[in-house]
């Protein structure tokens, strides 16, 4: 039986992690400064940053590359993580690295058509490489989607991603949306598998409400932005029902007008989610319920991995506020505009 004890030591370290991420007093500091270099240079000196970019001239580095050593951070900590970790506590480290490993791919996908030769995963590469079907040297210089496919053969995306290529004029956008909704799907299948006691039941809690909101935010925009008829809408949904039952989702899905649409989703468990999406901050408010159902089971739960899925959650947004503010810098923004778009985050 998992007890609390049994997560004191992998908790402490992360605790130890947290103190490294960005503060308050540091973006302040960040929001101030008007060029890329002094940015570069500031996370240069952060415990956090020092080690990632120290190899890196600050004047020459570009986005791209400032980007990737960002998610490589993040990478990094979940491997030191995972090193510390026991058996059972990397049996749910094992599905975080799912989603990592999809992210990936997906990364893959958008360099077909840039000019950019490779995806490079730095320090972090030896450990992708081991736990990782995935020739990721390979995969990150197809110049075609064939090729990228045809790169993937002997891992578990090759059949799924042939049978959509046969299908022929398909977008970068339907494969990356075939391998988000992949990724919930097995792993949804997946945690009561290899998941057990508060593992799971935080897990499942965690997951559902993601696929429930996710399933009504891509609704509310197939209608909203593309026009699309529900036969297509079904296409990208996740086929799976947690608060949000099939018989809720498919009344959604075959909503003619957005009012109706908002008035069928006032009898769902999610009507507090209504007003977000009619006011823009749909995506705002879906890592808030995540953020808060996160620290409720951080109490509720302190013998289950929350508290380093957390951190690793945690570390994410600010991957997302730093790429934001380094836009924002690298366009010239005012502190004001800065300001806003961290608002947006």
């Amino acid at each position: 039986m998992e007890t609390s004890i049994s997560y004191s030591g992998i908790n402490t370290k992360v605790k130890a992690m947290k103190t490294k991420l960005v503060s308050k007093e540091d973006l302040t500091r960040i929001l101030s400064f008007e060029t890329v270099a002094d940015f570069i240079s500031y996370l240069k000196k952060h415990p956090g940053y020092h080690d990632l970019f120290q190899k890196y001239d600050e004047r020459e580095i570009h986005r791209g590359e400032a980007e990737r050593v960002f998610i490589n951070g993040l990478y990094l900590d979940y491997a030191r993580i995972y090193r510390f970790a026991n058996d059972v506590q990397r049996k749910d480290l094992e599905l975080i690295f799912f989603r990592y490993e999809v992210n990936v791919l997906k990364a893959c996908i958008r360099l077909i058509h840039t000019a950019e030769s490779a995806y490079g995963l730095s320090q972090f590469h030896p450990f992708f490489t081991k736990h990782s079907q995935i020739d990721i040297n390979k995969l990150s210089v197809s110049r075609s989607m064939d090729e990228y496919i045809n790169n993937l053969k002997g891992t578990q995306y090759y059949n799924l991603l042939t049978k959509m290529g046969s299908k022929g004029n398909l977008s970068s956008f339907d494969f990356e949306m075939a391998l988000d909704v992949y990724y919930f799907t097995k792993s949804w299948r997946m945690k009561d598998k290899i998941l057990t006691g508060n593992n799971r039941r935080v897990f499942t809690h965690r997951l559902g409400v993601e696929i429930d909101l996710l399933n009504i935010m891509w609704i509310y925009r197939s209608k909203k932005m593309y026009d699309m008829n529900s036969t297509d809408i079904f296409t990208y949904l996740i086929p799976i029902n947690y608060k949000l039952t099939i018989a809720q989702l498919s009344k959604l899905v075959a909503a003619v007008t957005l009012d109706e649409f908002m008035n069928l989703l006032n009898t769902t468990k999610y009507k507090d989610f209504a007003p977000h999406l009619k006011n823009g901050t749909m995506e705002q408010e879906y890592d808030r319920i995540i953020n808060r159902i996160y620290l409720y089971d951080i109490t509720k739960y302190p013998a289950s991995m929350t508290v380093v899925n957390y951190y690793l959650f945690r570390k994410d947004k600010e991957i997302d506020m730093l790429t934001t503010l380094l836009e924002c810098i690298r366009y010239g923004l005012d502190l004001k505009k800065k300001q806003e778009y961290l608002h947006q985050l």
